[in-house]
């Protein structure tokens, strides 16, 4: 966004009366210019933005100072003068403090000639320039301006000039404290975001009835805003990117039988969609039902309680947000409702969710359980037609979903032969009445005579009706063609009108526009930059220069903000466009698809999700594929789908689900790629929960692969490697590693020791060893395979650095925390150099390492380490993620290993109430925490009150995780440990032997958890006085620690103690 400045100047002039009001009203419109939650301005001067009783010499130096910084600097400009003025003959001159009256160019100021001035020596552009002048007889100023300007910079500036007086004095400041009043305070009846001139002129005239305040101007410009706008909010879009769109569909508008019709229908029908051709007002109808005011009286007020209008950029993420954000203003309790929802919704079911699912439908769906806490909702979403592929799914099933409310009232508007909700009732929308149509053109102050031609050529299309508007009134005597004309004779005319075809730097602009689609939708730096591209200036202001030339044709939202974004106004527009220059229409989907590149470079996939707060990731995510699928680019389209995904699994699924549809159109059911989107879904729906489903899909594609491609291609073996992943993080860890030893030999033979999907199998083989147990061997796998990984993907590649972290973790798992500890150390660096400070996965490294401190004896250190972690989470995941929660948890764990139990088991119990909030009672990391609770009770003294707590938390595990899952066997675990400190060695004893065999069954008799099962035995055997049994089984167990963790292991050494300590009683 370029910048906004402002330089407010006033002034009293020796040579006349004193201004009573000033320095008072310029001080208070300063400061308003310059609050950021208002001018949101900067200084125009290195020296300030305020410039009082300066001297003719200094007002014209800090004039031209402003002037020459802003074009230098592209920003917007903002001049603001109040004081004395006066006219001489045809010009008006501004009177500072030493003016001589009367004035000429030598003794006062020459507003205009000294801005054109300004103008011809500046180096730059300004990005368009607003003056505001409180003087008398300052109409004079902004008609002379108008007039001088336009003559003498040939239209090349965008300008606006808002004044007190028409031709007479001006009175009492009241012009500047009405619009620092209005600016502050900002106005109600004003939907927009932002307030203009021409919001605040009619409101200035009625608050000072002795002036007559002009605002001539020459293209005025969306980005020549003078506030945001403060004004209490009326309607549940206001002052949302919504507002300008409402405000520009609704203008003029007439009400037809169709929508009283519409209103009716809704208040009977839980759904209803209204069916019509381009240009038809479908997308009229709809703003009028969300702003009653523009329907004079047709249409209740609050009628519409939340409103979308749809276009192919628009993700299922940005919807949800549109329509939560209105549903928290104008549906009580549905803040509540969303709060209420992630609370008592599991985490794992969460997970399933896609973003509408999660956001918008589970807090509907809440709230409907809620007896007489809600009335009648009612949603309208316009254009279904225009949906994306990758979103189509998610808003589909989320309309369908919301029909089977109650309380939801549907009303969607689509093209014929659109998919519709299913329990839609359809409307069709009929042409437009010549009525209607005739009063419309009366409101647009079209002469009676040309109110016939119109008529006749628009055939009862509003869309017609609208562009010959637009266009007699710029040109009252253009001709109309005789007849009904189609919409390309109106859009080849309202071209000529702009000399498209002869204007290079607009024809760029315009095509780059079409090949994004119709509606504010193409991030205005996205634009600039494929204007460079095609060899245009990337300048903004040039930019805006051609958006403001297509006035009628382009639409802007959140003009002169971060957030600009720019489009063409209808579908149909975008369409001729594109089909006029079918090769410029490719080259345009070529610049944009390489400047997405540019600006936001495509990640390895799968490496993190896009930031969809960021407008041109947002873009990339959800057209950068469709404009490679349009230049038949298909590898780098299915390339961008895997590399730019959202953050929620659910919307990735669904999009792959959707480009399946349209790859097997193209390419059919047995090729390659479209092999490729079915692995993608298969991957994405373990990533979704439901690895057994995905193991169903991934089991389905093996013999489609093994046909077409062969049993030895590429992919085949990726799908076999996949088979066995999804078996593994099922559950069957050694049916897993079974079928990657077996795929191993095969793949080598084929495709080499050294293929990255031989290396990624290797991988596999070596962390399923160390799951079944063996973690010396998966550490001992895991050093063989990095370098190898290192000279066949280089040692910054993903993979590699995610082996040397697992080869930490592992180290650490095979009882040498100090080693994993150095490991992890070493990897940090790297880490941080090749994903950033802030990557999740550099923070998983930083946990790993307070992990591994504590392990190695230095509790405060490892406590340090994650406090200082902590903040960092915070911000860049959230207070509310699972590794946040996680690291609270090993706050509270370190607080108590470090020999404070009491404050351990306060932290804790504090995480659990976030967390039940947050993940739900039932979530593995809340089941966690209770565990913990019950251990820190126990070690406050309260040994009773743990083994209830025990007892009451594996009663929910087994009901939530399953007998056998390990979470239940380490409750299992604790609640016999704790029976031994209770004093009943005997039952602890047995707790521990009926366990014994449970952990042998799932894991194994050689897995270091069974192991220390067994220790526990055999020193219970020997408590319960068994001493010559339990130094048996310590003799058992001796040769199996050496072999499974090493001789030097902790736990190996305390059992030959042991053997040691019993010898001694024989």
């Amino acid at each position: 966004m370029s910048e906004r400045r402002v330089l407010v100047i006033a002034s009293q002039c020796e040579a006349l009366g004193q201004l009573g009001f000033l320095p008072q009203v310029a001080e208070e419109l300063h400061k308003v210019m310059i609050d950021p939650e208002r001018g949101a301005c900067m200084p125009a001067l290195d020296t300030g933005g305020l410039l009082i009783d300066p001297s003719v010499k200094e007002t014209k130096d800090a004039i031209r100072k402003a002037y020459w910084r802003a074009a230098k600097d592209e920003a917007t400009l903002f001049i603001a003068y109040i004081g004395h003025g006066e006219k001489a003959d045809e010009d008006f001159y501004l009177l500072p403090r030493d003016a001589e009256n009367p004035p000429d160019s030598d003794t006062a100021v020459h507003l205009t000639n000294l801005i054109k001035e300004a103008h011809k020596k500046a180096v730059g552009q300004v990005d368009g320039l607003a003056v505001l002048v409180d003087a008398c007889y300052s109409g004079q100023a902004g008609f002379g301006a108008a007039q001088s300007w336009v003559r003498g910079l040939g239209g090349m500036l965008r300008f606006e000039v808002l004044t007190a007086s028409a031709d007479r004095p001006a009175a009492n400041g009241c012009f500047s404290r009405s619009l620092t009043s209005l600016l502050r305070d900002g106005i109600s009846a004003v939907p927009s975001e932002h307030l203009h001139c021409v919001n605040l002129r009619p409101l200035i005239k009625k608050q000072c009835p002795n002036q007559e305040p002009q605002n001539p101007a020459y293209n005025p410009d969306e980005t020549l805003w003078l506030a945001k706008n403060a004004g209490a909010i009326r309607e549940p879009w206001a002052q949302t990117p919504l507002a300008d769109e409402i405000q520009r569909l609704t203008r003029a508008y007439q009400f037809t039988p169709a929508l009283s019709d519409v209103v009716a229908l809704s208040l009977e029908q839980r759904c209803v969609a209204v069916i019509g051709d381009a240009g038809t007002g479908k997308s009229a109808l709809a703003a009028a039902l969300a702003w009653p005011n523009a329907a004079k009286g047709q249409v209740p007020a609050g009628f519409v309680h939340a409103i979308a209008l749809l276009t192919e950029a628009t993700t299922p993420r940005e919807l949800a947000k549109t329509l939560t954000e209105q549903l928290a203003r104008s549906v009580k309790g549905f803040k509540n409702a969303q709060q209420s929802f992630v609370r008592d919704t599991p985490y794992e079911e969460q997970q399933k969710l896609d973003t509408l699912e999660r956001q918008l439908l589970g807090p509907l769906t809440w709230l409907a359980r809620q007896p007489g806490q809600v009335d009648d909702v009612r949603v309208a979403v316009d254009a279904l037609d225009r949906l994306a592929t990758g979103a189509r799914g998610s808003v589909m099933e989320m309309l369908n979903e919301l029909g089977n409310l109650n309380f939801v009232h549907l009303l969607v508007t689509a093209r014929p032969d659109t998919d519709l909700p299913s329990q839609a009732s359809s409307y069709v929308l009929g042409p437009a009445p010549d009525e209607k149509v005739q009063q419309y053109l009366e409101q647009r102050k079209i002469p009676r005579a040309r109110q016939t031609e119109v008529m006749e050529a628009a055939g009862g299309s509003w869309l017609v009706v609208r562009m010959l508007a637009d266009l007699l009134c710029e040109r009252p005597e253009a001709p109309i063609g005789a007849g009904q004309l189609v919409l390309a004779d109106i859009y080849e005319e309202m071209l000529a009108r702009g000399s498209t075809d002869d204007d290079k730097n607009l024809r760029r602009v315009l095509g780059i526009l079409a090949a994004a689609g119709a509606g504010p939708l193409l991030p205005l730096v996205l634009l600039c930059k494929a204007n460079g591209m095609l060899g245009g200036p990337e300048s903004p202001p040039l930019v805006r220069d051609q958006l403001v030339r297509l006035r009628g044709l382009a639409v802007r939202a959140a003009a002169g903000t971060e957030e600009e974004h720019a489009g063409l106004f209808h579908q149909t527009l975008a369409d001729h466009v594109a089909g006029r220059l079918p090769e410029e229409n490719l080259a345009a989907h070529r610049a944009l698809a390489t400047s997405i590149e540019a600006l936001v470079p495509i990640g390895s996939p799968g490496s993190s999700p896009v930031d969809l707060t960021d407008a041109v990731q947002r873009y990339a995510f959800e057209r950068e594929a469709e404009h490679l699928w349009t230049l038949g680019d298909v590898d780098r389209a299915l390339a961008s789908l895997s590399a730019r995904t959202s953050p929620v699994p659910r919307d990735n699924l669904r999009r792959w689900q959707l480009w399946l549809l349209r790859v097997e159109a193209q390419f059919g059911s047995d090729h390659a790629i479209t092999f490729t989107i079915r692995n993608n879904i298969a991957h994405l729906t373990a990533e979704c929960g439901d690895t057994s489903k995905a193991l169903r899909l991934f089991e389905k594609l093996l013999p489609d692969q093994e046909r077409l491609l062969g049993p030895d291609h590429p992919d085949t073996f990726k799908t076999r490697n996949n088979i066995s992943y999804a078996i593994g993080i099922g559950g069957n860890i050694h049916e897993a590693l079974t079928l990657a030893k077996t795929l191993l030999p095969r793949q080598e033979s084929v495709l080499g020791s050294y293929h990255p999907l031989t290396l990624t199998v290797r991988n596999n083989i070596a962390q399923w060893t160390g799951e079944c147990g063996h973690a010396r061997e998966a550490l001992q796998l895991l050093k063989t395979l990095l370098p190898d990984q290192e000279r066949v993907l280089g040692v910054d590649h993903p993979d590699v650095l995610r082996t040397r972290n697992n080869i930490a973790l592992w180290a650490g798992g095979s009882g040498d925390p100090h080693e994993a500890l150095r490991l992890f150390q070493a990897l940090l660096p790297d880490q941080e150099r090749v994903l950033g400070h802030d990557h999740p996965v550099t923070l998983t490294i930083r946990n790993n390492i307070a992990h591994f401190t504590g392990e190695c004896g230095n509790a405060q250190e490892a406590l340090r380490l994650f406090k200082a972690l902590l903040p960092d989470q915070e911000r860049v995941l959230g207070q509310d993620h699972v590794d946040t929660f996680r690291t609270r948890g090993n706050i509270a764990l370190w607080t108590g290993n470090g020999g404070n139990p009491r404050e351990a088991l306060n932290l804790s119990e504090t995480l659990l109430r976030n967390q039940e909030r947050v993940l739900g009672a039932d979530h593995p990391n809340t089941l966690t925490i209770r565990n913990n609770i019950a251990s820190w009770t126990g070690e406050c003294g309260n040994v009773q009150k743990a083994l209830r707590l025990f007892e009451a938390l594996l009663a929910d595990q087994k009901r939530v995780l399953g007998p056998d899952h390990p979470d239940v066997m380490t409750t299992l675990n604790n609640l016999a440990t704790w029976t031994s400190k209770s004093g009943d060695p005997r039952e602890a004893l047995r707790l521990f032997q009926a366990l014994l065999s449970d952990e042998e069954r799932m894991l194994g008799p050689t897995h270091p958890t069974t192991l220390t099962i067994r220790n526990n035995i055999a020193y219970l055997t020997g408590e319960c006085g068994n001493a010559s049994e339990a130094l048996r089984l310590f003799k058992l167990l001796l040769p199996d620690l050496k072999r499974v963790l090493g001789p030097r292991h902790p736990n190996t050494l305390l059992a030959a103690d042991s053997i040691n300590h019993l010898k001694g009683y024989q």
